[in-house]
């Protein structure tokens, strides 16, 4: 049976941090092993931004992140975006912010990030094994067994379980939850975040592949409760884009544990604004000048010189107006109802997407399991944990990576520092 120091089970991005953390530690006076059941190392990681790889926020405080959050806050004290950025440029990786604090990578390469992390692990001797997926794992004297799907046996003295969560299945193995129930630890209930939202809407279909500015309100029970502003991206089913991404953190609460900030709700909408910077008023006025500057323009075109043609269309039929019908017609109460309609569509939201849509899990073991400063479980002494598979999720904008590598840091030291401890016994 191959024995190793330390194995860390899922190589993204808080396993491959984890191991770089390690790795400087010992400084070769130990093995690190990164077993990663996908083909490739940091499928997801890859993905990220859109292969731009947002890795911090420079914004990045416990108000934007969900979970235990009171767990992380001394974590988030010592890991600022700042150390975050300096851990990576010592790796050669020169970072560059955008006027809304997310952080990249100066050539806005997802890969450039995996290739900086890999190259930093293996100069101080971390080796990775891929599709290899470990099936069980077991507490024994001095360390772990695992067990791989392959027959593969190994021994640990420490492990660091970092295998991602639920969501983008296409990118995580997702088999964390099940080891660390096989040591003792308990999964708060895991549901999508960061993901689309379906709504109830006649004419939906015909906005397929629109995109519009807007500010976008998440209402329960008709209240505001949150509130974003961006593009929104029209889909078959739904909205989707940044800024309703991060409605979905709390939609997605609603739907699976019935609250929102842990308060009952019964129903859920969004209402969008796509002219935030007219008030009503001038919207209205706007529209009435149109009417008598173009008394024979077809209504459908009325809002052609404001906003996406498409979406112009769709409210005017909202409004009960004709698309064909002369503007010098269009009655005033019409008027007033699609101005209405422009600085305030209201949509019944039915639910989100499901994980495979999911940019994050929300939910996992929880950090009331482990000791926050080391990230060492409560449950078996050795074991460490950090990233998605935690009951902690963030906000869009690089938090959630920010979390995977200051958690990654804090394990992979703590376990490089108990291996040397124990060395001297």
């Amino acid at each position: 049976m191959e024995t190793k120091d330390i194995i860390i089970i899922g190589g993204g991005a808080a396993g491959l941090m984890a191991s770089c953390a390690a790795a400087h530690v010992l400084k070769k006076r130990g093995s690190v092993l990164v077993l990663e059941g996908n083909a490739k190392l940091g499928r997801k990681l890859l993905a990220t931004g859109n292969g731009h790889c947002n890795l911090t926020n420079l914004n990045v405080s416990p108000a934007h992140y969900h979970g235990d959050v009171t767990a992380i806050q001394d974590l988030l004290h010592e890991y600022t975006p700042e150390a975050i950025c300096a851990v990576f440029r010592e790796m050669g990786l020169v970072t560059k912010p955008d006027s809304e604090g997310r952080v990249y990578p100066q050539n806005q390469q997802a890969a450039a990030v995996l290739s900086a992390l890999r190259w930093d692990a293996e100069k101080y001797g971390v080796s990775f094994s891929e599709e290899h997926t470990v099936s069980k794992i077991e507490k024994v004297k001095n360390g772990f067994t695992l067990i791989c799907t392959d027959g593969t046996q190994l021994f640990t003295k420490q492990c660091i379980l970092t295998c991602g969560g639920a969501a983008s299945p296409r990118h995580s193995c997702g088999e964390g939850y099940t080891l660390a129930k096989q040591l003792g630890h308990t999964v708060t209930k895991l549901y999508p975040s960061l993901t689309q939202l379906t709504v109830r809407a006649k004419q939906w279909k015909t906005l397929s592949g629109t995109r519009a500015p807007a500010n976008a309100v998440l209402l329960a029970d008709g209240k505001p409760v949150y509130k974003e502003s961006g593009e929104v991206q029209f889909t078959d089913t739904g909205i989707s884009g940044i800024c309703v991404f991060g409605l979905s953190v709390y939609a997605g609460e609603f739907y699976a544990l019935g609250t929102i900030r842990n308060k009952k709700y019964v129903s859920l909408a969004v209402q969008l604004d796509f002219l935030p910077d007219m008030a009503y008023q001038d919207v209205l006025d706007y529209l009435l000048e149109m009417t008598k500057l173009y008394p024979a323009r077809a209504a459908g075109d009325l809002l052609s010189g404001l906003l996406n043609m498409r979406l112009g269309y769709m409210l005017v039929g909202a409004a009960g107006i004709a698309q064909s019908e002369p503007a010098v017609k269009i009655k005033a109460q019409q008027l007033k109802k699609l101005a209405s309609l422009l600085k305030g569509w209201r949509l019944d939201i039915t639910g989100t997407k499901d994980f495979s849509a999911a940019q994050v899990t929300a939910g996992g073991v929880p950090l009331t399991e482990l000791d926050p400063h080391t990230m060492a479980s409560k449950k078996a002494p050795g074991l460490y944990l950090a990233g998605e598979m935690l009951n902690i999720h963030g906000d869009c904008g690089g938090y959630n990576l920010h979390f995977a590598w200051a958690s990654g840091i804090t394990a992979g030291k703590s376990a490089a520092y108990r291996c040397l401890k124990e060395e001297k016994r």
